[in-house]
């Protein structure tokens, strides 16, 4: 039961990683429209991922084991290999956070002295701004 649900979570964060991978692409590439269509997935897989780390953690509580006793062979292997994709995750996530708040700080910068108006936020209603439509 435990592999089934780790392996779950290997396939969930690599679906994570390869659309963040899609996302950092597409914010070098000044094409918007594409990250904020990724939004709901990535919101389902990261649901996904909370709700089979919480199933792992209720499995691992529920064996009341020595933590060396904790896991079989195939589940360690399955574990590391969730520690080292989470860890690739996190790095990826976090240059995607960088990138995303030098465009948004950009495009600020832009407004502000284009006109004086409100800061924009990477959010979906700045989308349907038209100034958004500027490619860098």
């Amino acid at each position: 039961m435990l592999i089934e649900k780790l392996i779950k979570i290997n396939d969930t964060l690599n679906r994570l990683i390869k659309i963040t991978d899609e996302d950092i692409y597409n914010i070098k590439e000044a094409n918007h429209e594409e990250v904020f269509k990724n939004i709901p997935i990535k919101e389902k897989y990261a649901s996904e991922f909370q709700k089979l780390k919480n199933e792992i953690d209720s499995v691992l509580v529920a064996r009341n084991k020595p933590v060396e006793e904790i896991f079989t062979k195939e589940e360690e292997k399955e574990f590391e290999r969730f520690k080292e994709n989470l860890n690739e995750f996190y790095e990826k996530h976090k240059l995607f956070s960088k990138l995303s708040f030098s465009v948004t700080n950009f495009y600020n910068t832009l407004l502000e002295k284009i006109k004086n108006r409100k800061k924009l936020t990477y959010d979906k209603n700045d989308i349907q701004n038209p100034f958004m439509k500027i490619k860098a």
